[in-house]
């Protein structure tokens, strides 16, 4: 990583040119749903941001809360939005559909330091509505395969990389699950298997399953190679017996549980790496997901936003601009390991010296897809897991458990 990201704060960022001058005594809110660690290098640029443009004042509101993007909602009924606000991606299409984000197309014709073109093209296909562009990404993510050196290297396991098969992925998990003690009972596990959502959507792409067909609101999870996918990935549990049922109660997390030693692997991405980034009894390193009939991983992003009902546009932009900046990402990358949206500061991150590959993260974004954008994300979330958790507990066959969730979401899809 470049000498300048260790440079003070003072040093570190420039004034946009792009935006009206500071009128004094402006105020705007700024809504983030992120961990303490972030909020505390948000806290930093705020200060930096005010530093720059005296008499502004940035009102700082974090929740990092699972229900902040409710608590959003709640805020724009009451009319209390914040000036600019961090969107899940998934709740995206509803914001901007109901009006409640301002049109950015305007402002980003006339800027000088920020351009569509600075960013990955494939984020900024997730912040458009109808072809207006409502957001901005400021930082993206993609699923890879968290894997244990000195577990494969004791296994004699070639490490992960791009012509890693879910064969592969198997014959490893085979090789790294393990009864330690000889009592009887498995206590080194091949992987773990987070059996929801978005985590089951690379497994489907890979297989040339289909989940959705967002142009004719049609749920397509019956489709036989969405079938074929899951089958594999609950034949890893029941079949092979490489992946626990659930994480054992003595663990928190899957990061808990690979840092111990008791996982070989885990899928994740870079918002894992901090709870591994000081650990030094383990060396690991990522790798690509495993490839089937093709690549894929899940391209994920956070929307910024400004409020439609802001009452201070110029501002409102103009701190957005400074927080999506180069700078302001690189310092993202090199406190919190956030993998950058804008291309430039992309190949920084990835040419950074650190003890796993960033380069993996970067060239899987190549084939990484976008999750589908719904009106009625929560609700079709809700059922697809109450029919995962029943195929995952074996209380309905993939196939009958995939057909009920296709036919409850077409339903709600219909509504």
């Amino acid at each position: 990583m470049r000498n300048y990201i260790f440079y003070p704060l003072i040093v570190l960022f420039f004034i946009y040119g792009c935006t009206a001058r500071t009128p004094a005594g402006s105020k705007i809110t700024f809504f983030t749903w992120v961990p303490l660690e972030e909020e505390r290098v948000n806290k930093s640029l705020i200060k930096e941001f005010e530093t720059q443009n005296p008499g502004t004042k940035i009102e700082y509101i974090n929740d990092p809360d699972r229900q902040a993007m409710q608590k959003l909602q709640v805020m724009f009924a009451g009319n209390e939005s914040p000036d600019i606000m961090s969107i899940h991606g998934a709740y995206f299409l509803p914001f901007a559909s109901r009006g409640f984000l301002l049109p950015l197309d305007e402002f980003i014709d006339k800027c000088r330091e920020l351009k569509l073109s600075d960013f990955y093209p494939k984020l900024i296909n997730g912040c458009k509505y109808r072809g207006t562009l409502y957001s901005l990404p400021r930082y993206t993510s993609v699923y890879v395969l968290f894997y244990n050196r000195n577990l494969f290297d004791g296994e004699g396991l070639t490490y992960p990389g791009e012509n890693f098969t879910w064969d592969d992925f198997l014959n490893a998990a085979k090789r790294l699950t393990k009864d330690t003690n000889n009592d009887g009972v498995i206590d080194q596990f091949g992987s773990t298997m987070d059996f929801w959502g978005a985590r089951i959507y690379p497994w489907i792409w890979q297989n040339n399953g289909r989940i959705f067909d967002t142009e004719n609101n049609l749920c397509l999870l019956n489709d036989k190679n969405t079938v074929e996918a899951i089958q594999f990935l609950v034949d890893l549990r029941y079949r092979h017996k490489v992946v626990p049922l659930v994480l054992p109660v003595e663990y928190k997390s899957n990061v808990e549980m690979f840092r111990t030693g008791k996982i070989g692997m885990f899928i994740s991405g870079a918002w894992d790496i901090q709870g591994l980034r000081s650990e030094k009894a383990i060396p690991w390193n990522i790798g690509p997901l495993p490839k089937n009939k093709k690549k894929a991983t899940m391209l994920g992003m956070e929307n910024y936003a400004i409020s439609s009902r802001t009452k201070n546009k110029e501002l409102s932009y103009k701190f957005l601009e400074f927080i999506l900046g180069k700078e302001s990402q690189l310092l993202m990358a090199e406190k919190l390991d956030k993998q950058p949206s804008l291309v430039e500061a992309g190949k920084i991150f990835a040419e950074g010296k650190k003890s796993y590959d960033r380069k993996v993260l970067t060239d899987t974004l190549e084939y990484g897809l976008l999750p589908p954008n719904l009106m009625k994300y929560s609700e079709i979330e809700l059922v697809l897991q109450q029919e995962l958790d029943l195929i995952w507990l074996k209380k309905k066959t993939v196939k009958e458990g995939l057909e009920s969730a296709t036919k409850k979401i077409n339903a709600i899809l219909k509504e």
